[in-house]
């Protein structure tokens, strides 16, 4: 499976201290185009030295070897492209559907990633998106309601922290945080989670088909509320993990259930949790 790197944050030292940003965006229109739609607010940038982009450019790129190894050991042999960027300081990256590559393209802003554990547990993520989205697009989105759409997140989510776990070898909540909080914080809230999964499970099924703007199940909003703080990755990675048990454990399979299957299963799995069935 080769894993393609595209590096344009050469561009970005070469243009961007100069105060030509512009030019730096046209090193990739499209992906800027997506990144300021949905991600970031429109020319943020943030400012890095020569130094500090070298570094963690050579970061996440360290690990794409390894992470090959892993996807060609589980039989995925995707031809994947990775690009490298500097961009807002607002996320640790995705994948977006470029129409000219005919593509799901995997979009990674270095400035986002600070240990090699980090780049282990996100950079795995996001190339989980891409192989997902390439297999079935219909689980991707295209404008800013259906990427808020609190199912459609549940099952994106859990498949990819679930994938991400299957393929490092991670625990649960490794896979959900890396070292991005304290272990004792991130122990604590996965504790909060699992003691409170019955009425998350049913919250999530209840707002199922809603579109909230800040859908606070993905969002950092309020750490002693998990609801509102990534409690929607904890219960799709939970539901993913019922649904393997409960229907093949070889975790490339379920990147293979179109849509309708997979949301199925994912919402017999969560009304399972909120009946203490878990």
């Amino acid at each position: 499976m080769p894993i393609e790197v595209l590096d344009i944050t050469p561009e970005y030292l070469r243009h961007v201290p100069h105060q030509r940003e512009q030019d730096y965006f046209a090193a990739y229109p499209a992906l800027f185009r997506h990144y300021y739609r949905y991600w970031a607010t429109p020319g943020d940038l943030v400012r890095l030295d020569d130094r500090a982009v070298r570094a963690k450019t050579a970061l996440v790129r360290g690990h794409l070897p390894v992470l090959e190894q892993r996807l060609t050991r589980s039989g995925l042999t995707d031809r994947v492209l990775v690009v490298l960027f500097v961009g807002a300081n607002t996320t640790n990256g995705h994948a977006f559907w470029d129409q000219d590559r005919r593509s799901f393209v995997v979009w990674l802003p270095v400035e986002a990633y600070a240990t090699p554990l980090q780049v282990a547990v996100f950079v795995t993520h996001e190339v989980v998106h891409a192989l997902h989205y390439t297999r079935h697009p219909a689980f991707f989105f295209h404008e800013a309601r259906g990427r808020h759409q609190v199912g459609r997140q549940v099952m994106t989510e859990g498949l990819a922290t679930w994938g991400t776990q299957a393929l490092m070898d991670f625990d649960d909540v490794t896979a959900l945080w890396a070292d991005y909080v304290t272990l004792q914080f991130a122990q604590r809230w996965y504790a909060r989670c699992r003691a409170q999964e019955r009425t998350l499970a049913q919250r999530i099924l209840d707002e199922w088909h809603a579109s909230p703007a800040d859908n606070a199940w993905f969002s950092l909003w309020d750490e002693h509320d998990v609801a509102r703080y990534r409690g929607g990755y904890c219960l799709g990675l939970r539901a993913l993990q019922k649904v393997a048990r409960d229907f093949d454990p070889a975790w490339p399979t379920l990147l293979a259930l179109p849509k309708s299957a997979l949301e199925a299963r994912v919402r017999q799995a969560l009304r399972d949790m909120a009946a203490g069935r878990g």
